[in-house]
């Protein structure tokens, strides 16, 4: 039975990314992440399988944009990233379950995430942990790489 870690992960540690995301500019990505973390402003769950990097899912507790962050109320999720070995075994709903319920531990009460179009799977699984809420459509590039989605909202009022 493998050993499954799910845990914050530390700015020192930001090279480890790139195991998940082919990023254009890896010295610009662990600059800013780094300073997002350490500021508190942003968080980025791991999950381990036998001390190996299978997932993660970025957390952003606050920001200017208030639709997608708000600190204390509402928290955004991104770049969520299962390796490609590891998809359809249920490993994106533990990680995804176990960050819901780190982010509600925190106290927050709305959760949003951002799905593209062609998504069709994550679109499903976001339905079932609630994220039914259209907030709105928006695009947005990352190191020259454009991107469309919708952003979706997940209330919580039993907290």
């Amino acid at each position: 039975m493998p050993e499954l870690i799910l845990r914050p992960m530390q700015s020192s540690e930001l090279m480890a990314l790139t195991k998940l995301f082919d990023y254009n500019d890896v010295p610009a990505m662990i600059a800013e992440n780094a300073q997002l973390i350490d500021s508190g402003a942003f968080s980025i769950y791991l999950l381990l399988e036998d001390g190996d990097l299978i997932g993660e899912l970025h957390v952003t507790w606050r920001s200017e944009d208030h639709l997608a962050a708000a600190e204390g109320q509402r928290a955004y999720l991104s770049a969520f990233r299962i390796r490609e070995d590891r998809q359809g075994r249920g490993y994106g709903q533990l990680l995804l379950r176990g960050v819901i319920d780190a982010i509600e531990a925190r106290g927050y009460r709305e959760i949003t995430i951002g799905v593209e179009d062609d998504n069709l799977r994550a679109r499903h699984l976001y339905r079932k942990f609630g994220f039914t809420e259209f907030v709105e459509r928006r695009s947005e590039s990352y190191q020259g790489d454009a991107y469309s989605y919708d952003l979706l909202l997940r209330r919580n009022d039993d907290i």
